[in-house]
């Protein structure tokens, strides 16, 4: 059987770029590649339905020797158990990115955007003067308090919170039309 664990953090720390990429072994096709402009990197290299595979593991320091020889034990894990460890690596950063993409556009959504498009919508079957109303009363109003937030963290609360405002700066008759649109 090959050595395993042949790596110390003290040698990888130690460990100075040349002028070409190498590899520092830690055993169990674990190793520590390390680029000419000093980054380290852990990888695994192992055969997956015939071919050969590389897992990149993560950069040193991020991921320390103990976390990189963890996560080697669980690649070889799944890879016995007939798991690709890189498929799934793959489909956890798909699923990650559109976690974030999804994010961004219920953040992007905000209250002013989705009152834009309702108003745009709205106002062809209203008067000039009545469109301008609304719109004022909108912008002066609502925007402020509303405008910049994702439509999806809006909350009763803050609906009632902006139009309280309104009755405190003696504003009843802003409110009462606020409340219908």
């Amino acid at each position: 059987m090959k050595p395993t664990n042949r790596l110390t953090e003290l040698s990888i720390k130690q460990a100075k770029p040349k002028k070409k990429q190498y590899k520092l072994t830690d055993g169990e096709a674990m190793y520590l590649r390390v680029y000419p402009n000093g980054s380290k990197y852990w990888q695994l290299q192992y055969w997956f339905d015939g071919k050969q595979k590389i897992l990149s593991i993560g950069v040193w320091p991020d991921v320390s020797l103990k976390d990189a020889r963890d996560k080697r034990y669980e690649a070889k894990k799944k890879i016995k158990e007939g798991t690709n460890p890189l498929d799934e690596k793959k489909e956890r950063l798909k699923s990650q990115e559109l976690h974030e993409e999804k994010d961004k556009l219920r953040e992007a959504t905000t209250f002013e955007k989705v009152a834009q498009e309702w108003f745009s919508r709205q106002s062809m079957q209203w008067t000039e003067k009545h469109s301008r109303g609304v719109y004022s009363s909108l912008n002066m109003h609502v925007f402020p308090d509303l405008g910049e937030m994702p439509i999806s963290y809006i909350s009763k609360q803050d609906i009632i919170s902006t139009l309280r405002k309104l009755e405190a700066e003696g504003k009843y008759e802003a409110c009462y039309r606020l409340r219908q649109k």
